[in-house]
């Protein structure tokens, strides 16, 4: 049992494009407040404390963590920073959330499980696909057996018009192309994370092995996406399988709010098959949530899902987890080996062959991309 806290009074480390979703559960919840914001774009920040209604104001992040009012902080950074910011963070006493993919390597995400053990402090990794309403009502059917013994997982990823969608900075976007700050490509390491996470959050059973095929399409010099990709894996001990396919389909016009792409799903079970139907986009008029059993379809058309929400839920757990004294999700054992997973499918696209899970040493990094073929 952890010490619990009266009130979540959270900092703001980066206050880029993904946290117009990641502040929402803290402007909404009784027990917590943006009380700090820190960007290094000073006009940023101050637009940011402006909106959240935040009272402080920091361009440099140690002083953040230097305020004795700030008692927790969010982590929106890139991925290479994650690792010294949020070490720093916990010795400065503050309760850590981080965006995933929480590092680039499983050495890093150690170093920050032995800072939170030292400073007695809270870390999660926020990976909202865990909190986005289809998902968790999808989780709720399977752990009740509705499906019988869940056998595979299928996921398969869009992507649209890059004209599309939300329209973020080329700042933000310059980093996701350099796979020593991204930690690999931006979208079967960076959004990949998510996919790999829903490989397992459904599941029992460890992923053991993977084989992943990924493509890099090149715009240019300093421009790619890493797709289309196929990445396939097995579960330990059973004939249990899962899968991934991203779609580079570039003049797809895909209906969303955020960025230009969706997600799909299908999780087969002994008795029943269950489908999730969009995430952050809305590519077709279909219910969110579609379950087969008994030669009987049932869907649910009343389920949130503006993908929002799963920030502002995930949001709404780590405060009341704080509050309570409690580990939210996901916690850094969880963490740990989803990022396993997502080193391993990136190394397998490298190495050309299939990779386990038990290769993937705390140094080692996923570092695409690959040539173009």
């Amino acid at each position: 049992m952890r010490t619990p806290v009266e009130r979540v009074r959270v900092g703001f480390v980066g206050c880029g494009r993904i946290t117009d979703l990641q502040v929402l559960g803290y402007l909404d919840h009784p027990a917590a407040e943006v009380l700090a914001v820190c960007d290094r774009d000073a006009a940023l920040a101050q637009r940011r404390a402006a909106e959240w209604r935040a009272r402080k104001v920091y361009t440099d992040i140690a002083e953040l963590l230097a305020d004795p009012d700030v008692n927790a902080v969010e982590i929106a950074l890139p991925h290479h920073l994650h690792r010294g910011v949020a070490v720093a963070a916990l010795q400065a006493g503050k309760h850590v959330s981080l965006q995933k993919p929480p590092t680039l390597t499983i050495a890093e995400l150690d170093d920050i499980a032995e800072a939170a053990k030292s400073a007695g402090r809270t870390v999660r990794v926020l990976e909202n696909f865990m909190h986005y309403p289809p998902h968790m009502k999808a989780k709720e059917l399977v752990d009740e057996g509705v499906i019988g013994v869940p056998l595979s997982v299928r996921i398969k990823t869009a992507a649209g018009r890059l004209d599309d969608g939300w329209r973020v900075p080329a700042s933000a976007q310059q980093w996701r192309m350099n796979p020593e700050q991204c930690g690999g490509g931006p979208t079967c390491f960076d959004h990949g994370y998510h996919c790999y996470n829903m490989g397992r959050f459904f599941m029992p059973e460890p992923v053991e092995r993977v084989h992943a095929w990924i493509h890099v399409s090149r715009f240019g010099d300093s421009a790619f996406y890493d797709g289309p990709a196929m990445i396939t894996w097995k579960y330990a001990g059973v004939p249990k399988f899962g899968s991934w396919e991203v779609i580079a389909s570039l003049g797809l016009r895909v209906r969303s709010k955020y960025y230009a792409s969706d997600d799909r799903m299908e999780i087969h079970g002994t008795e029943g098959i269950i489908w999730i139907n969009r995430c952050t986009g809305f590519l077709l008029d279909e219910p969110a949530l579609v379950l087969y059993r008994d030669g009987e379809t049932r869907a649910w058309h009343d389920i949130p899902t503006d993908w929002a929400e799963s920030f502002r839920l995930a949001a709404h757990e780590f405060i009341d987890a704080l509050i309570e004294g409690r580990q939210p999700a996901q916690d850094l054992a969880e963490a740990r080996e989803t990022l396993r997973f997502a080193i391993a499918a990136n190394l397998s696209a490298r190495a050309g062959r299939e990779v386990t899970l038990a290769e993937v040493g705390p140094e080692t990094r996923a570092l695409l991309p690959l040539p173009a073929a």
